[in-house]
């Protein structure tokens, strides 16, 4: 009897020692976690704006008036780049028929995009927008939509304009560069 005692407490003591062990694995574990991109898609994603007053990055807001002269001229800017990426793709496809470039792949699709909304009033008193869009990011709490993104490259996963909201008008629509 004695023997299947000490057994069963041997036996016990190696569970213990064994659970505790998985428990230092996975907090090992935790601290080196993957953190998974996240992707745009305004068709499910409601809040994919985020707005700012553009002196202090404070946040802000903006009238469903200004929305709508805002998305007006962001939807126009985009298929103006868009038009001009075309006919670039095609007269460099023309040129060289062994490039891959295909404008389906490689034109911007405003459902694929946040966006960050920086309010300001310019020297002749007009209230402007400069506007930051972005396909992905990689972050835990969503503080994009507490504070500016900082981003140095990045090709057509980002790009920006200015919209004049007073004279209901663009800047050209730029996209990053290519490290």
């Amino acid at each position: 009897m004695k023997k299947q005692s000490t057994f069963i407490a041997l036996g016990i003591i190696l569970i213990f020692n064994s659970c505790s062990k998985n428990k230092e694995k996975s907090s090992e574990a935790a601290a080196f976690q993957y953190i998974q991109e996240k992707k745009a898609d305004t068709l499910k994603e409601k809040n994919y704006i985020a707005i700012f007053d553009g002196t202090t990055n404070k946040i802000s807001t903006l009238s469903q008036q200004e929305l709508k002269i805002i998305n007006k001229n962001l939807i126009k800017a985009v298929e103006e780049y868009n038009a001009l990426l075309k006919a670039k793709l095609e007269k460099s496809n023309k040129k060289d028929p062994s490039s891959t470039l295909n404008y389906e792949e490689e034109k911007l699709n405003l459902r694929n995009y946040y966006r960050q909304y920086f309010v300001s009033t310019d020297k002749s008193g007009d209230k402007t927008v400069f506007i930051f869009c972005f396909c992905s990011y990689m972050d835990i709490d969503d503080s994009w939509r507490k504070e500016k993104m900082q981003v140095f490259d990045g090709g057509s996963c980002y790009f920006n304009l200015e919209i004049n909201i007073t004279k209901n008008s663009y800047s050209k629509l730029q996209t990053h560069g290519l490290a």
